[in-house]
């Protein structure tokens, strides 16, 4: 989902505490908000287009990225507690159930993240094809104000996490069913698009179509049907055969991690490989890799 990292931490706290583990909810929000550390890892991946998924919403939210972040969580326990940073009670006392907690946190990470456009690889490394159900746009601006909102409360003592679980949950599950409800119901007129991804407005959605020779993408909305439309050919100056031996270079690896569709220009001597999506400014998120160009053997 690109659900922000609050909000992770906050249903993580509440599941926890709500299941009557809270000796155990450190644990948990550790495991639900470590999977984000990945943000980190463009500090050297950047400059390497070999390394493309080891990037925000990369292999780390996987499903093996989930367990091996989980166990590097652990350790970080291990070693601040034997440099007094963390009570030896508070961290070896809870045992394995706590490292079981660390895991359960991050697999709830990527069950959370699911839902959401632009998804996840779950099957990284093997694979770095990216799954989601496209119910929630990514980031959800809905949900961070929400988990913001009731930190100020609880730091401000309004409400407590006990007291202001319901209200939070109530909220959380609200904004869950109304997006469930209008991807259900607009189900039978997006049935033929290749995504149908949704945007802040529940009501509203880009459905993309394939055409053959070209992508379309068309605006609709819930009660009105598809609207205002634009389209790209695939290749322009090129063909699928000439391209083909290009698609295994890093950076055009990179650059369809990203992507939503990818058109093929050919001008003086290169080929520009482009997200026409992103470069129009349709779609905003992801925000890096949206263009590059390699020159023609």
């Amino acid at each position: 989902m690109d659900v922000d990292s609050l909000t992770h931490a906050l249903v993580a706290a509440i599941l926890a505490y709500a299941a009557g583990l809270p000796h155990l909810l450190p644990f948990f929000v550790l495991g639900a908000v470590i999977i984000d550390a990945d943000i980190l890892f463009s500090l050297f991946s950047r400059g390497n287009p070999l390394l493309y998924l080891f990037i925000h919403g990369g292999i780390a939210h996987s499903l093996a990225g989930a367990v091996v972040m989980s166990v590097l969580a652990c350790a970080g326990i291990a070693l601040a507690t034997l440099a007094g940073l963390i009570s030896p009670v508070l961290s070896f006392g809870a045992g394995p159930a706590g490292a079981a907690a660390v895991l359960a946190g991050a697999f709830l990470h990527l069950a959370m993240d699911l839902p959401a456009s632009p998804g996840i690889p779950l099957l990284a490394p093997i694979s770095d094809k990216k799954y989601a159900l496209f119910v929630l746009p990514g980031p959800s601006l809905f949900l961070m104000a929400e988990s913001l909102f009731f930190l100020i409360w609880m730091a401000l003592g309004v409400v407590t996490l006990a007291g202001g679980m319901a209200v939070y949950m109530a909220l959380f599950c609200a904004f869950l069913l109304v997006r469930a409800v209008a991807f259900v119901i607009s189900r039978p007129a997006l049935r033929d698009t290749v995504l149908a991804l949704p945007q802040p407005d529940p009501r509203r959605w880009l459905a993309l179509y394939d055409r053959g020779d070209a992508w379309e993408v068309q605006e609709y909305r819930l009660g009105k049907g598809c609207g205002a439309s634009a389209g790209w050919p695939k290749y322009r100056g090129t063909t699928a055969t000439e391209v083909a031996p290009y698609l295994a270079l890093p950076e055009i690896k990179r650059l369809r991690y990203h992507s939503y569709l990818v058109t093929v220009e050919k001008e003086e001597g290169t080929l520009v490989f482009a997200d026409p999506l992103r470069v129009s400014g349709r779609i905003f998120y992801p925000p890096h890799y949206r263009r590059v160009q390699v020159p023609v053997a």
